[in-house]
Parts: structure tokens; sequence; C-alpha cells
């Protein structure tokens, strides 16, 4: 048996070592990369508040909404039916945004128009609920490939990408957790007006706070970069783009699927 083989003499080898250790070091260079990157972390809290205030209207709260406004069970279909089909037209076509604001921008925008129709599902009627509703869809769609082309574009070159992206799912799923309790307390009490004006009060503070730390952060960026030579990446001592203030083209290519 060779000295590379998985047992030599009931005794794991080097090699096997070597592949156990493996996830160990692709974790850790995953945090240094976004220990070293603040951008980068400020981009994945974005993506995290987004993806749960969507995920939790959507799967959550979407019926409860409807029969609240006298919208029977009979009619959710057909309100889920239309949603889709928004939500499924706005991802397929980001770059109907338009190129006069930075992708950026378009996610703070976007995510503030989220929160509006949280607010105005509250007040409206039958018909105007189920609009909101689509407009809502319509908004996530549009933002979720800007939202993980910002991701993408801000990853290091030489950090584990697949498992940056893996821990960005992993604590999605866990914050999408706790505001499903959350909401759950929330809906069991009939409380269901003042979840929905609070998470539009939440997004309206936080996405506002997190765009203008991605603004200082990527300021910083440009100050570290100006003492690099032209052409060379900062702090990394291989030949790259000076970093921008934002990725400059919106996404032309992406899929309708929604985030993993």
């Amino acid at each position: 048996m060779s000295p590379d083989s998985p047992l030599v003499n009931g005794t794991p080898t080097r090699a096997a070592g070597r592949r156990g250790a493996a996830p160990l070091r692709e974790t850790g260079a995953a945090l240094r990369a976004l220990r070293s990157s603040p951008r980068l972390a400020l981009l994945m809290v974005q993506g995290v508040a987004v993806f749960t205030l969507s995920r939790i209207c959507q799967v959550n709260l979407f019926q409860p909404m409807l029969l609240d406004h006298g919208i029977g069970e009979g009619s959710n279909g057909s309100v889920l039916a239309a949603m889709t089909i928004a939500e499924a037209v706005a991802s397929a076509r980001p770059q109907w945004l338009g190129s006069r604001l930075s992708p950026t921008a378009w996610v703070s925008l976007l995510s503030v128009a989220l929160a509006a129709t949280l607010a105005g599902t509250t007040v409206g009627g039958p018909w105007t609920v189920a609009g909101l509703l689509c407009v809502f869809a319509a908004s996530t769609g549009f933002c979720y490939p800007v939202q993980r082309k910002l991701v993408n574009d801000a990853i290091p070159k030489d950090a584990p990408r697949a498992t940056l992206l893996s821990v960005e799912s992993i604590v999605d799923r866990g914050v999408c957790a706790l505001a499903a309790v959350a909401a759950g307390a929330c809906l069991a009490a009939g409380r269901l007006d003042a979840l929905l004006w609070r998470s539009a009060a939440v997004t309206c503070v936080l996405i506002p706070a997190l765009h203008l730390a991605l603004h200082r952060a990527n300021r910083a960026a440009r100050t570290r970069g100006a003492g690099t030579a032209p052409g060379a990446d900062p702090g990394s001592g291989r030949a790259g783009a000076l970093p921008a203030e934002e990725p400059v083209a919106l996404p032309v290519d992406e899929g309708a699927a929604p985030r993993p």
C-alpha cells in the first residue's frame, strides 16, 4: 500500500488529514476575506436584509395579508401567479433600470420601494393590495440579480468564492428563520398591520445606513489605492483594476431564478 493510500496499518494518512482540513482552511480564508474587505461584508449584509424582507412577505405573510383584506383562498393562486410572472420578468431584465444610478444605489432605492409597498398594503383595498404585491414581487426581481452581481464583483480573486457564497446563504436562512418566528408571534396576536409597518420602518432605516457605510468603504478603498501604481490591486500585490466606487454595468444576462 502506498503512503498516499487512505489507510496505512489502520491509521489515516497525511493525505486524508489534508483533505479533512481543507474545509477549515477555506472557512478561515473566507473569514479573512470578509475582514479585509468591509465593502464585501456590507454588501452581504444588504443582501441578507433584502432577501429576508422579500422571503418573509412572499412566503410567511402572503396569505394572511390577502385574507386580512377580504381576498378569499380561491383567489390566492391567481395573485401568486401574477406575482411570480412579475418577479420573473423583472429578474430577467435588470437592465431596464437604466444607468443613471449605480447598482448599489438601485438596490437601496428598490429596498426602500419594498418597504413603502409593504406599508401601502395596510391601507389599500383588495385590488390595491394585489397590485402592490405584484409591485413588491417585481422590485425583488429587479433587486436580486443586481445585488448578486455586486457581491460577485466584490469578492477578491484569491478568496474562496463558493465558501463565501455558502456562508451568505446560511446566514440568509438563519435570519429568515428568526424573522419567521417573530412574524408568527405577531400574526398570532392579530398585529399584522403593526408588523408590516415595523418591517417597513426598519428597512427605511437599515438600508440608507448600509448605503452610507458602503459609500465610505468605497471612498476608503479609493484612498488606499491612490498611492498604488495604476493597474495594481491595492493590498494584494497583483495586477488588476483600481477599486472603483461601484461596478458600472448592470447585469444583462441573468436568469430569472431567485437567489438559492
